[in-house]
């Protein structure tokens, strides 16, 4: 008997047009009429992109696939599969290399023939090409919109607020755009950092300075160095003039207007970011970025903007990464009571280190202002870790008392949902037999008075049924919720083994892994440690 795996995608979740069941049904009658009788596996995923090949079912399809556990793979239309050409090549690979032919029902591609083959590459590659020539239209169209200096919407950056205009096109048709009109409080506070940047030379010391001056942002927020870096590389408060557009010329950016229009408004950047629509913030090669002029004016002259830019360049090359250096145990992990991050401080002697302390990064950023907790000292602290994990071994300790109740709570939960899933499964039972014995009784008694009863009281107990069905499924997820609990405990029990007989003898990195792979949290309170496991 032969056994075939049905694939069905919809990027959108939806029972329209190719909907999900529509493609399986599709499918199924196609394998039905070529092939008797056969075994069929089903696998759909709903609400993936073909240009994702991380979906939940395409990849279990996959790993079913190298184990040739099915002999024929049918889809409803070749980009189910895949957009991509690599990525079907890769799949079709796969397919070849362990004895699978591949239906597409759509196309009539079969690839148990040579033609079928041949035909679904080529099929394949138009397919591409006319996704790219989609993209390069796509782009035309963007930088024809560019050219209009217009705002896109969205929320308006700090020192502007949208407004909607109206105006009526050369067919005297209404339209409509939205335009940037100035806060002139936001846009004073927007030149004001970028002086102080300036004068600071530092985001850090930057984002101190709006802490200890209880600066906020247009959303009433402490700024943090996000924020802050936002603002200092908008392009929407340069003033363009001919020196802005030799500097952008010289980046590589896509420039949307002439030399000749450079005379001070502000600038649009399109086409910034990859995946805008599924909220990815990966900026995009400048090469791909169009810098615009808009209807609105600049408020930062070019030369100090660029000068913004480079200084921000050259310092993120200074900043040192976070956890990489070789002092310190717990500094990824460590927190202050106040919610802050612990970093480490060192202290040098005729250069070298001889003294590092944890300090929280609020009360340094703030210096002082928002928060005044004691530092900690950097290598007592974390030999009272280290000495408090190793305990963890011979069940000694806070951290074991913690773990041991945790792994008492899990029994308890366990032992209670299997008590109670007993109970209400016999409870249903009950109930199902109770209805089967009145819908005899209707049978008997319809048109009678007492019908009207009897279906009552079989409305009555399948409602009770409904009601024990939801409690056994929360009761069901709680047991899944105490399965995956004690399957963390387990890994957690190997990981104290691990730390216990490698810690001595591993160097800084691989201890702070070590340690990192039984704890998550551990929180500074100004008079004790408090260390949560995982």
């Amino acid at each position: 008997m032969k056994k075939i795996a049905i694939y069905a995608r919809k990027s959108k979740f939806t029972g329209k047009g190719e909907s999900i069941e529509n493609q399986i049904e599709m499918c199924k009658d196609y394998v039905n009429k070529h092939l008797n009788n056969p075994e069929i596996i089903l696998y759909e995923d709903e609400g993936f992109s073909g240009g994702n090949s991380d979906r939940p079912e395409f990849q279990n399809m996959i790993a079913a696939a190298e184990k040739g556990m099915f002999d024929i793979l049918v889809c409803y239309r070749l980009d189910r599969i895949s957009r991509s050409i690599v990525d079907f090549s890769n799949i079709m690979e796969i397919l070849e290399e362990n004895d699978i032919a591949f239906v597409s029902i759509r196309e009539q591609f079969d690839t148990s023939t040579p033609m079928g083959r041949a035909m679904m590459f080529i099929s394949s590659v138009f397919a591409q090409l006319e996704r790219e020539t989609i993209a390069e239209r796509i782009k035309d169209n963007l930088m024809k919109l560019a050219r209009t200096g217009r705002w896109l919407g969205g929320v308006a950056p700090t020192g502007y607020q949208g407004k909607r205009e109206y105006y009526y096109d050369e067919k005297m048709q209404k339209k409509s755009s939205m335009m940037l009109v100035p806060v002139k409080d936001e846009l004073d506070l927007v030149t004001t950092l970028y002086k102080k940047y300036i004068e600071l030379d530092s985001l850090s010391g930057l984002m101190s300075w709006t802490l200890v001056n209880n600066i906020k942002s247009k959303n009433g927020k402490d700024f943090d160095m996000v924020a802050l870096k936002t603002i200092l590389t908008n392009t929407v408060y340069v003033k363009t003039d001919e020196y802005l557009y030799e500097w952008f010329d010289k980046q590589g950016y896509d420039i949307a207007n002439e030399k000749k229009d450079y005379k001070g408004n502000g600038v649009f950047t399109y086409n910034k970011y990859q995946n805008r629509r599924n909220k990815s913030h990966k900026i995009k090669d400048i090469s791909e970025q169009i810098v615009a002029i808009g209807k609105h004016k600049g408020i930062i002259n070019s030369k100090d903007w660029v000068k913004v830019q480079e200084m921000l360049q050259a310092n993120s090359k200074k900043a040192p990464r976070t956890g990489t250096g070789e002092n310190g145990l717990i500094g990824p992990i460590l927190y202050c009571e106040c919610g802050s991050r612990m970093r480490i401080a060192l202290k040098y002697t005729d250069g070298e280190v001889k003294h590092y302390y944890y300090k929280c990064r609020t009360k340094e950023e703030s210096h002082s202002t928002r928060c005044n907790m004691k530092n900690l000292n950097g290598i007592k602290t974390d030999e009272i870790v280290e000495n408090a994990l190793k305990q963890l071994k011979f069940n000694k300790g806070v951290l074991a008392d913690q773990l041991r109740e945790k792994v008492v709570s899990i029994e308890k939960t366990s032992r209670s949902t299997i008590s109670g899933s007993d109970k209400y499964i016999s409870e249903i039972e009950k109930h199902e037999k109770s209805i089967e014995n009145l819908t005899m009784q209707l049978s008997e008694n319809q048109g009678s008075v007492a019908s009207k009863y009897i279906i009552k009281q079989i409305e009555g107990l399948d409602s009770k049924i409904n009601d024990l069905k939801k409690k056994l499924k929360n009761l069901e997820n709680e047991k899944t919720h105490s399965a995956l609990e004690r399957e963390n405990v387990k890994i957690l029990l190997q990981s104290i083994d691990r730390f216990h007989d490698r810690f001595d003898d591993a160097d800084i990195f691989e201890r702070r892994k070590l340690v990192q792979a039984i704890v998550s949290r551990i929180v500074w309170n100004g008079h004790d440690l408090n260390i949560y496991l995982r």
